[in-house]
């Protein structure tokens, strides 16, 4: 979900083509979003890096306003249309809207592409009023653990750059939004409908797949030859059996906690 900056857009406008098709939400992860969104009993939500809007899109059919923000025209433009979404292009550090306008935020998977992401808060705070703020995000430290940096160690540094620390991010929020902000883990189901970075835990196949590596970031900024010899030392292991030997029982898992967390602040 591309978010802001000219790197960030010609990113998502390059790799943005086909995301409608492979980042689909996923009915675990929108079902736990409108759990945690109930309490608020909000009514016009501002979602933030709102890509193709399958998340907005989601919140539109159980009743909510969406104010979805992106820059990316390529990304808007496979957005379904929804008489309860209207699309704003926009970066979230400057976001064209009155203050209180929104009721709450939410960024999903998307806080990692800010390039201020003080301002981004403080942008936050102001369009809604202080109002509550809702991520999904993920915990950087839990990266090298993950067996896919085993093909494409580059994956490790990328995500350690991009994202910020959990607790780094969880100061800043409450410094900022002067909330506290609350942490709920959310491992992943096996069959994870929204092809983000670790959709293939249990199903590496899926990283075979040029479509789902196209709606992945850190796979276009791979190197060639990084690329080549993951695939196929992958595609080997697979063949032979060495990733089921070493990773096989993960195929038997329901779901699986790779590092993803939703954080929501409270007064």
């Amino acid at each position: 979900m591309a978010t802001n900056g000219g790197d960030e857009m010609t990113l998502y406008d390059a790799i943005g083509k086909t995301y409608a098709q492979t980042r689909r939400s996923d009915p675990r992860i929108a079902a736990k979003l409108l759990e945690i969104l109930a309490p608020y009993h909000a009514s016009t939500i501002v979602d933030i890096g709102a890509g193709t809007g399958s998340y907005a899109f989601a919140l539109a059919e159980n009743g909510y306003r969406i104010l979805a923000v992106e820059p990316s025209a390529t990304m808007r433009s496979q957005a379904a249309s929804h008489p309860s979404i209207q699309w704003i292009n926009a970066c979230g550090e400057k976001l064209p809207l009155p203050a209180q306008k929104a009721d709450v935020a939410i960024i999903m998977l998307a806080f990692h592409h800010f390039h201020n992401y003080q301002k981004v808060l403080q942008e936050i705070h102001r369009v809604t009023g202080g109002g509550p703020v809702v991520m999904f995000t993920y915990d950087p430290k839990m990266i090298s653990s993950f067996w896919l940096t085993q093909y494409f160690p580059s994956f490790i540094t990328d995500v350690q750059s991009t994202f910020l620390p959990i607790a780094t991010l969880t100061s800043k929020i409450e410094l900022i939004i002067n909330a506290v902000v609350n942490i709920i883990p959310f491992p992943l189901p096996n069959d994870l409908s929204d092809s983000f970075a670790a959709v293939g835990w249990s199903r590496p196949e899926l990283y075979l797949e040029e479509s789902i590596r196209n709606g992945i970031s850190t796979f276009s900024k791979l190197t060639d030859d990084e690329l080549e010899q993951g695939l196929s030392s992958l595609y080997q292991d697979l063949e032979i059996g060495v990733w089921d030997h070493k990773y096989g029982h993960l195929r038997q898992q329901k779901q699986y906690d790779v590092g993803y967390r939703f954080l929501y602040t409270t007064a």
